[in-house]
């Protein structure tokens, strides 16, 4: 069950452009559309029965867990696929279903891991940009200050979400489906947000047209044939003006036995058409990423991450030592204080005031007694 992180013969962009193309063969894939579809129907099964009990018993919670459930199912069984079809875009033997399953249980929690460091990332961006601008609220030297600041941050956060969405966001899985772990997988889509920016994004352009043209017959046919059956169902059940969109997308909480059946098939229906163009864009992706990393040489890139999580790990190990001593030495019980002892010389009888030893019984001028 191991996934090859073989890296393909390197090729020009022109021919990237085409070998994009060859993402409408994905539907050739029978484990991967047998998979996908598994997936959308079970999670479609999942999430809409669990709403259909929220709604019988009121209950918010179990409406909140059908979505957690549907989404999980989403989650792993697509991510399954994206194991099979990465594995047909690097040209290796395909997997059984069980397998590409365990595979993306094992695996896909770095997705959410990854997402969750590039979101972060962008914070700490968005967080110094916005301490500066407070320092450009200083008078006289604020206004000039800003004249450099604003364009500057403009950049800086304009690349940021473009990286974000349009490179580390949909590359990260077929970055994860290859074998790569998270800290290779945020090492190398650093790296081709560097160098590869621009083509990236023009074939995820491409593949965006292709996906919508495939999407856009499937679902004309499907509507086409959705609105001619509730036409002809609304006349021949008696359900009337009960066979409308708003009537079927909210079935699933209540309605008649025919409105709530209608719900329930046609959100297998739409899952199932769905399908196609979901496998057409995830074998894209997989190929912009395999493009992308033709022949590029990630080890360095991975080696300054690596240092500099290091010394991060140093820095942060050396605060907490800091703050342990400190603390240690604020809860230590203070010592108690000792009173002075007087000088000798400074005994004096308090009857004649004559000076008098610390051991003297008696004064020896006036006979007063000291103890």
């Amino acid at each position: 069950m191991t996934i090859s992180t073989e890296v393909p013969k390197s090729l020009p962009f022109s021919s990237a452009l085409g070998s994009l193309i060859e993402a409408t063969d994905a539907i050739k894939n029978f484990r991967a559309i047998a998979l996908l579809a598994l997936t959308f129907i079970g999670a479609v099964l999942v999430g809409g029965l669990l709403t259909m009990l929220a709604g019988s018993m009121s209950s918010v919670l179990l409406g909140f867990l059908g979505g957690l459930m549907a989404f999980l199912v989403m989650f792993y069984g697509s991510n399954a696929v994206g194991i099979l079809l990465m594995r047909d875009a690097q040209g290796q033997p395909g997997m059984s279903l069980v397998d590409a399953v365990l595979v993306s249980l094992y695996t896909s929690h770095r997705l959410i891991a990854v997402v969750f460091l590039e979101f972060l990332i962008v914070l700490a961006a968005m967080i110094a940009i916005a301490i500066i601008l407070f320092v450009c609220k200083i008078p006289v030297l604020g206004p000039v200050l800003y004249t450099v600041v604003f364009p500057l941050s403009a950049i800086v956060l304009g690349v940021l979400v473009f990286a974000l969405f349009y490179v580390m966001l949909p590359l990260a899985g077929p970055a994860a489906w290859s074998g790569a772990t998270v800290f290779q997988i945020i090492a190398r889509l650093n790296l081709i947000v560097r160098t590869k920016l621009v083509s990236v994004i023009l074939l995820e352009v491409l593949l965006f047209l292709i996906t919508s043209f495939v999407a856009l017959l499937i679902f004309g046919v499907i509507g086409t044939g959705v609105s001619l059956t509730s036409g002809m169902s609304a006349g021949i059940l008696g359900l009337g003006g009960q066979m409308n969109m708003y009537s079927l997308a909210s079935g699933l909480s209540g309605g008649s036995g025919y409105i709530i059946a209608a719900g329930l098939g046609g959100g297998l229906l739409l899952a199932a058409a769905a399908v196609v163009p979901g496998l057409i864009f995830t074998k894209g992706v997989c190929i912009i990423y395999l493009n992308a990393t033709r022949n590029v040489d990630f080890s360095a890139s991975e080696a300054s991450l690596n240092d500099g999580l290091a010394t991060v790990k140093k820095k942060a190990e050396e605060a907490r030592e800091r703050a342990r001593a400190l603390a240690e030495q604020a809860t230590a019980p203070a010592a108690p204080a000792t009173p002075a002892a007087a000088p000798v010389d400074s005994l004096h009888c308090p009857s004649c005031k004559a000076p008098v030893a610390s051991d003297d019984v008696f004064c020896g001028e006036c006979a007063h007694k000291l103890k």
